[in-house]
């Protein structure tokens, strides 16, 4: 399809599965929701197993070779992997970036969250797109080449996140890695929806990861007085320092929302738009461009059919810093917030919460925006008071939501997604909800809440391993145990004929759904 002459809703496209790993043991989108509701800050330190930050770390003032600051928001655990899980020898595996395994894991987390088999899209076109940037752990074993093996090169070669996903499902599609600095994931996912739309593969996954594992990054980035003193990320205050380290992915599966609809998906959100775009020359490489930034706005909600009075809130890039927050939201006022006239507009930033991914920021901002979108409220951006002087949040009709705000009863409400690279490249994501869809009958059974009242339903769960199929059990019982009666009739059909199938299996046949629990 040429993407320039096709209308809005023959560009959209459908977010059907999405996986995440984040800080303060997030594993999920409901924990994330969780976390965002709460309000938590999830900022730590550097733990103790991970480098000897004593080395490298001097909190009592910047130092040549030091960074003043051990703050980072961190994973519980980077080590372990069930290689076994993925058919990788142990030997491999070890060679391999923790960063891919990790990606390894969302896959397989993602493509269970949409129903989709991996087995069924095995030798098909889908395509890979990852965002990454780090290149530690390959780097780290340079430094000892007595232990370098055979898996060495491949094991830390940033091409291999998104080639080792395709390799492992035996996907056929477009497969690269997208490095772009902290805009990556988002620039991978405007990639993804394009080779959607072109017409070159029918699924996409998309993704961004980091893991922070060398204390070098955090001399640099001291060094370069980028990093936050006081160890938060303050998006749009007075007390905005720097931004904080962090680590985490995401991943979501893509597909056009038409075919979404045909295959009876489950959607997570729908992308009306996205885009991205250069800086171009600016007074230093690191500096931002808000007339770019604003021109990239104005240009993808004019593809996106968005008026800036539809949108309810922007997730901003927001890192915290002196000079990208006023430029940023310079842009937001440009562009959409001085267009509006039903209010000022509300912009926050996930930073807040889980601190900077980096090059996964934009995968946490779009995980984050979906969920607004899910449970049509706000959740608050911390350590939002007092406002930052240098943004005139008036002049550009904008505020910072620092507290929890309903959507209310808007009929399609709209979010935006912000992201950008220190080297001056953009992107931006426009999302809005999934369509209504009537409940699907299905032949030789009535609707589904009388499918789930007349007679019993088979559920399946299995695994690789009995321990694992008994956990597996014990979690698709807690989830039984809040279903409602629509979503155990949808439980039991992906269960039986969508999700993929492992060795070990458990099967009740059973009805209503506490007797199924």
């Amino acid at each position: 399809m040429d993407d320039i002459k096709a209308t809005p809703a023959e560009r959209a496209i459908a977010v059907v599965g999405a996986a995440c790993r984040l800080p303060g043991g997030i594993h999920d989108l409901d924990q994330l929701w969780d976390a965002l509701r709460q309000g938590r800050d999830v900022v730590g330190e550097i733990p103790e197993d991970r480098f000897e930050s004593s080395r490298f770390v001097d909190t009592a003032m910047p130092r040549p070779g030091k960074s003043y600051t051990a703050a980072g928001a961190f994973l519980d655990d980077v080590t372990g992997f069930d290689a076994a899980y993925f058919g990788i020898a142990p030997k491999e595996a070890s060679r391999m970036d923790p960063q891919h395994r990790l990606l390894l894991e969302l896959a397989a987390e993602a493509l269970d969250d949409a129903g989709i088999a991996p087995e069924r899209l095995a030798g098909t076109d889908a395509a890979v797109y990852v965002g990454v940037s780090d290149t530690s752990y390959g780097g780290l074993q340079m430094m000892t080449p007595e232990t370098i093996n055979a898996y060495t090169m491949s094991g830390g070669a940033s091409s291999i996140a998104a080639n080792r996903l395709s390799h492992h499902f035996d996907l056929h599609g477009p497969s690269m890695a997208v490095d772009t600095a902290c805009s990556s994931s988002l620039v991978a996912l405007d990639r993804a929806c394009r080779t959607l739309l072109d017409g070159s593969s029918r699924v996409a996954l998309s993704a961004g990861v980091n893991v922070l594992l060398s204390p070098y990054h955090y001399v640099g980035f001291s060094q370069a007085a980028m990093l936050s003193p006081s160890g938060r990320c303050a998006s749009f205050s007075a007390a905005a320092d720097g931004f904080v380290r962090a680590e985490g992915g995401g991943l979501v599966v893509l597909k056009k929302l038409t075919d979404a609809m045909a295959d009876g998906d489950r959607i997570h959100g729908v992308v009306l738009a996205s885009a991205s775009n250069s800086d171009g020359r600016t007074m230093g490489l690191a500096l931002p461009n808000a007339r770019a930034q604003e021109d990239l706005l104005k240009a993808v909600y004019a593809q996106a059919g968005v008026l800036p009075d539809e949108l309810v809130y922007l997730e901003a890039h927001g890192t915290g810093t002196l000079v990208g927050d006023p430029l940023e939201c310079r842009a937001i006022g440009g562009a959409l917030g001085r267009r509006r006239t039903t209010g000022v507009l509300p912009i926050g930033s996930v930073k807040t919460n889980i601190g900077h991914l980096e090059p996964a920021s934009g995968i946490a901002g779009l995980l984050k925006a979906l969920l607004v979108l899910r449970h049509r409220t706000i959740p608050p951006s911390l350590h939002a008071s007092p406002p930052n002087p240098d943004i005139d949040f008036a002049g550009l009709n904008l505020v910072t939501a620092d507290r929890t705000v309903p959507l209310g009863a808007v009929e399609r409400p709209v979010v935006g997604v912000n992201s950008f690279g220190f080297g001056g490249s953009n992107a931006h994501v426009v999302l809005t909800t999934a369509p209504t869809m009537p409940p699907p009958r299905r032949e030789g059974s009535g609707p589904r809440e009388a499918a789930v009242d007349v007679r019993p339903l088979p559920v399946v769960v299995s695994a690789r391993t009995p321990k694992a199929l008994a956990e597996a059990a014990a979690r698709m019982a807690d989830r039984l145990d809040t279903a409602t009666a629509h979503a155990f009739y949808d439980i039991a059909y992906t269960a039986c004929l969508r999700r993929g199938a492992h060795p070990h299996r458990a099967v009740v046949l059973a009805g209503p759904r506490a007797a199924a629990r």
